[in-house]
């Protein structure tokens, strides 16, 4: 396993999206697990600003919410599928039928 140390959580969230980014890069149709809450959104950030200023494409990657609420409705708030469109997916051009 390898861990890594940052000075804070902005270079954190970098170095996670730069990681994201390389997987993404090598394999365009990868599969990833995402997190929601406020730990991953230095990277999310960061990976909308790859794909916005280096064209990152996130159209063939499939992700999977590693949470959900059973019963919630996708479009409710407080859902996780929500949070991650909020976040990140609507800000991307991921394909809609990948996002699980």
């Amino acid at each position: 396993m390898l861990v890594v140390i940052k000075k804070n959580k902005d270079e954190l969230g970098k170095e996670t999206a730069r990681v994201i980014s390389d997987i993404v890069r090598e394999k365009p149709s990868c599969v990833l697990s995402l997190a929601t809450g406020s730990t991953p959104l230095g990277a999310y950030k960061e990976l909308i600003r790859m794909h916005r200023d280096e064209g990152l494409d996130f159209s063939k990657v499939t992700t999977f919410n590693l949470d959900e609420y059973i019963g919630l409705a996708p479009t409710h708030p407080q859902s996780y599928h929500y949070f991650m469109n909020e976040n990140l997916f609507k800000l991307i051009n991921i394909d809609e039928r990948y996002i699980h």
